[in-house]
């Protein structure tokens, strides 16, 4: 293998925006269409979470961002996460309130 060069399976799996129509977006991917239920991370320091619905064709997804797409752009990269959203489980979350992404919102600390 070259200096310099990533096998493609230790590279993240990248596409771009094709559009944005309020919370839905759909994205091209080249190398790898994410799964169903997938989530996608766009914008700035990808904080924008995007959960992959459908698959549109052999290259492109259509997903809802479960965060606000303000600053959203077509051509913007997205980054597969390879993951579905995942929360915590177990007894010590038991009568605990967390939001969609399983962070804590109850004011106590996460489990």
């Amino acid at each position: 293998m070259a200096i310099g060069f990533q096998n493609e399976a230790d590279s993240p799996n990248l596409g771009s925006i094709v559009s944005v129509r309020g919370g839905v977006v759909d994205v091209r991917f080249d190398r790898c269409l994410p799964p169903i239920f997938s989530v996608l991370h766009a914008g700035a320091k990808g904080k924008i979470i995007v959960e992959v619905m459908a698959q549109l064709d052999a290259t492109r997804v259509r997903g809802i961002a479960l965060t606000p797409t303000e600053g959203l752009a077509r051509g913007m990269q997205v980054e597969d996460s390879g993951n579905p959203l995942e929360v915590p489980v177990g007894k010590e979350i038991m009568s605990r309130i967390f939001d969609v992404f399983g962070s804590a919102i109850d004011r106590k600390p996460t489990p």
